[in-house]
């Protein structure tokens, strides 16, 4: 079975602690996961309980969203604070990823050589970095990063997904995850199989790329149908 399933954040409306979204996921047939830590401070007060690593343990594959607001990675403490706690986590449990956005890093260097597995995203047009193809071609050529496909913030920049596909190329064999979500008019991210642009993502899905695919669309009602929805659409695409 491909690798498929939510990210924690999709929760981030619900009152649910993390450690029960990672059990609700897992129940409702997720086989991929991410944990989402907006800030610093989420991140520090996450702990891994012997329960929750064994949950986790249970995924085939798993991958961390490091902290994206307030924060500015460079070679200073508060970077090598969050380096420490994201380090601390991959030794207990299987971290094959950890997602950055390129915006929020000023030293790729200090980031690179902390040793950890980061991959870093692409940005939709809110953004004045990493939204197109150019922004990444220093990356790839003096830094060995992998990367990930967010299937709709290449949309938000370019509806005909032509955009989607110039990342695919660029990326190569250094792509190593997808985020996966639609739109409508007041949500920018939201299940694919109910969103306005499920057409245009269709594209993307079409093509049938085996890495792993982390499912963005925030869950709002009808959580656990949505849940399951989701993840039986977006695997009707996987390579069998």
């Amino acid at each position: 079975m491909a690798n498929v399933g939510f990210s924690t954040h999709c929760l981030g409306m619900s009152n649910m602690p993390l450690e029960e979204r990672i059990k609700f996921y897992y129940s409702l047939g997720n086989n991929a996961i991410e944990l989402s830590f907006p800030t610093e401070a989420q991140l520090n007060e996450f702990m891994l309980s012997p329960e929750t690593v064994k949950n986790i343990k249970s995924f085939d594959y798993v991958s961390v969203h490091a902290p994206w607001k307030e924060i500015i990675y460079k070679h200073d403490k508060k970077t090598d604070d969050i380096i420490k706690k994201l380090s601390q986590l991959c030794r207990k449990i299987p971290v094959r990823g950890i997602v950055l956005h390129p915006d929020v890093i000023d030293d790729f260097e200090h980031v690179e050589n902390s040793g950890l597995p980061f991959l870093i995203e692409n940005m939709d047009k809110r953004k004045k970095i990493g939204m197109y193809p150019e922004h990444f071609t220093k990356l790839i050529k003096d830094h060995n990063f992998g990367f990930v496909l967010d299937v709709q913030h290449a949309y938000d920049t370019n509806p005909t997904m032509q955009l989607a596909r110039k990342f695919i190329s660029i990326f190569g064999d250094r792509l190593k995850q997808m985020h996966v979500a639609g739109r409508t008019e007041s949500q920018r991210h939201f299940p694919v199989h109910i969103a306005d642009n499920i057409d245009a993502i269709v594209k993307i899905l079409g093509l049938g790329i085996d890495v792993p695919k982390i499912l963005e669309g925030l869950l709002l009602e009808n959580i656990s149908q949505t849940v399951s929805r989701e993840l039986d659409f977006v695997r009707k695409y996987e390579k069998k």
